[in-house]
């Protein structure tokens, strides 16, 4: 199996680039803003196997010319990972009322959560579009859900979750007309021990804050049972469909 895993540096991602390998994972095409600098780099050394990849999803051209590097590297790629999500980033906190709404913060996180991962599957849509069965799966969050929506707060975060659902929800169906055995879905992962969920773990109820290990098996485990039906779909971490 060819994976490629968007965001491997740390958290997460990382998790899902080790399980991978377990997994039976033949050749890995990992991403990280700063490879070098980064944790996963150092647990997993380039070699035959992994290769790294700078990409940061604030720069279109870099986005364009990683899936130009992955797309020569790889003679072709059974799964795609994206793990990219930012919910707070220094002054940048999750708007609990309309009046804290800034617009840079907004673009910044509509950039990130919602505009990168499209971008980074436009720039492997050759290998997309191959007839082969391939799975693409963006990490998105139960927040996300119009539908579900009952408390408000966390304006941004929020939007941008449910525009990455509504970009993958449209992707799948493009791709369908091009090759019927890919998969392209979104995944909620509840709440994992990683730098995102670090300032509201306290009230996450007891047994429901998961490590990043347990998370990714059970995220993987949730792309291997899906079948072409399922592609466009919101799933959580049990498998069970979201309604956006």
């Amino acid at each position: 199996m060819h994976i490629v895993i968007q965001g491997a540096g740390r958290g997460l991602g990382l998790a899902f680039a080790h399980h991978a390998l377990r997994a039976g994972a033949t050749n890995l095409y990992l991403t990280a803003r700063n490879p070098q600098d980064c944790e996963g780099f150092r647990q997993l050394q380039p070699s035959e196997r992994v290769q790294w990849f700078n990409l940061d999803f604030l720069s279109s051209d870099q986005i364009a010319t990683t899936g130009e590097g992955i797309l020569a590297a790889a003679p072709h790629i059974d799964r795609i990972i994206i793990t990219a999500g930012i919910l707070h980033d220094g002054e940048i906190q999750p708007e609990k009322r309309v009046g804290a709404l800034e617009a840079e913060a907004m673009l910044h996180l509509y950039q990130i959560n919602a505009m990168g991962p499209v971008l980074f599957l436009k720039s492997l849509w050759p290998a997309l579009r191959r007839a082969h069965p391939i799975t693409a799966a963006s990490l998105s969050a139960r927040v996300g859900s119009i539908s579900d929506n009952r408390l408000g707060g966390w304006y941004s975060y929020r939007a941008s979750k449910a525009a990455l659902n509504q970009y993958m929800r449209t992707l799948s169906i493009e791709l369908a007309r091009y090759n019927d055995q890919a998969k392209i879905v979104t995944l909620h992962p509840g709440t994992v021990e990683t730098d995102l969920s670090q300032p509201y773990r306290s009230q996450v109820a007891k047994g429901q804050l998961k490590s990043a290990a347990e998370s990714a098996a059970q995220l993987w485990a949730v792309l291997d049972r899906l079948s072409a039906a399922d592609s466009g779909g919101f799933f959580a971490y049990d498998g069970k469909p979201i309604n956006f």
